[in-house]
């Protein structure tokens, strides 16, 4: 079956990506396989679900494997198929040439690396967030895709979901005013504050110990940090780069911004003193914005706490959005509007745009109204892979492309280092540089 006759399910494209000057020019965009073939590189908890939704797509087959521990090889097969390819090494999945795309889902630190490398070897490349684990590391990302003309995407599924198109849509119509501040908290109590327990085979033997550390300082065999990898800054940073990013990449998408003009946090480790992380369980950041295609200059609060298994916040990605005349609360599969005076409904129209996938609005009041999807929407990660999988196959470039991906890392970064630093840190975000 030639790859222009896979029947693939009509999703509506996302818009485009406003205030990104940069040209996503796809050189490479047919496959000269039957289908889309797929690699994952780290096969953890997040790379795993990628793949399975990116199978859930028509037309892919996944044909490698990398992680760098024997359990996770042996587990693939056992999940994906026998005749499936499996390494420790990821560069032997980027020298085959049965292979389109990549996934990558490893520890931050080898996110900037596998990518320019994969995308070097003409892969078109899927990576989770953030893109960069040190803000230097942006604009190299940013040339390798320029100069291979592959297609890059960031793992943040959210955007892609439809009640983040359709609050972009309301906000961009003036529906809630000039929007002034965003408000999004995280709660969790991560394995019920249990303490980390190493599976019985971890091992040097098991697990390739060296490749795992790469750039980060050299210490001896230590599971915790290959298992918990995100509780350290030398892999991650935390609750900046493994939550807060999520909805700056909302907010990008929605009120099409390209970054903050002012990052502070505070936070610290209140609860897991156990001498097993030396990222904050609790992390209170804000962002100050400014104002872009007279949508309003606004300030984001961004709070999580993985001390708090009450509040029930964990993992929503629910946010408020504030503005002169009303707010919106957004999630990935509905969107509540209030207003302080009444809606007019010819502005409710513009979800028209959206096409399929979204109920008619409901009324609750003439000043609320709720917006949800029909029953069967395969959700915000089906979105962003089919997106994906779409733009290798059509040559469409995407709204979550390189220079995407690198903006809405940044202010995550920044949080973390005003964290480190003690201060509010000044950002170019146009020219992606701290400001003295």
């Amino acid at each position: 079956m030639a790859i222009g006759t896979v029947a693939i399910q009509s999703t509506p494209s996302l818009l485009s990506a406003a205030g990104s000057k940069w040209s996503n020019e796809v050189k490479k965009s047919v496959s000269p396989n039957s289908f889309v073939n797929i690699a994952l590189i780290g096969k953890g908890g997040m790379g795993t679900s990628d793949t399975n939704t990116s199978l859930s797509v028509d037309g892919v087959k996944l044909v490698g494997v990398c992680d760098l521990y024997d359990k996770r090889l042996k587990d693939a097969k056992a999940q994906w198929g026998n005749a499936l390819f499996v390494t420790k090494d990821y560069k032997e999945i980027l020298s085959r040439k049965d292979v389109d795309a990549v996934i990558i889902a490893t520890p931050d630190h080898w996110h900037q690396l596998i990518a320019i490398e994969a995308m070097n070897a003409g892969k078109h490349v899927y990576c989770e967030k953030p893109v960069i684990h040190k803000l230097g590391e942006g604009k190299a990302l940013i040339e390798a895709q320029k100069k291979s003309g592959v297609l890059f995407q960031t793992g943040s599924q959210g955007m892609a979901s439809l009640g983040n198109r359709a609050a972009r849509l309301l906000v961009q119509q003036g529906v809630i005013g000039a929007v002034n501040f965003v408000d999004g908290q995280f709660t969790a109590a991560p394995g019920r504050l249990n303490s980390f327990t190493a599976p019985d085979d971890a091992s040097e033997e098991t697990i390739w110990w060296e490749r795992f550390l790469g750039n980060a300082p050299k210490i001896p065999f230590n599971p915790q940090h290959f298992f918990a990898w995100r509780n350290w800054k030398d892999y991650g940073t935390g609750i900046a780069g493994d939550l807060f990013v999520h909805v700056l990449s909302s907010i990008h998408y929605i009120m099409d911004a390209i970054g903050p003009e002012k990052v502070y946090t505070t936070g610290g480790i209140r609860y897991y003193t156990d001498g097993l992380r030396d990222t904050p369980d609790v992390m209170l950041g804000y962002f100050d914005y400014p104002d872009r295609n007279n949508l309003g200059a606004f300030t984001v609060q961004l709070g999580a706490n993985y001390v708090d298994g009450v509040s029930k916040k964990w993992g929503s990605m629910d946010f408020r959005i504030v503005g002169s005349k009303g707010t919106l609360d957004v999630g990935w599969d509905n969107v509540v509007l209030k207003t302080m005076g009444d809606v007019d409904p010819r502005d409710l129209q513009v979800l028209e745009q959206l096409g399929q996938g979204m109920k008619s609005p409901e009324k609750v009041s003439s000043r609320e109204y709720l917006f949800s999807v029909k029953e069967g929407y395969k959700g915000g990660h089906y979105d962003h892979h089919f997106n994906f999988i779409d733009g290798i196959r059509n040559n469409k470039p995407l709204t979550a492309d390189v220079l995407f991906a690198v903006r809405t890392a940044a202010p995550a970064l920044l949080s973390y280092e005003s964290y480190l630093q003690d201060k509010a840190i000044k950002w170019d975000a146009r020219n992606l540089k701290i400001m003295k």
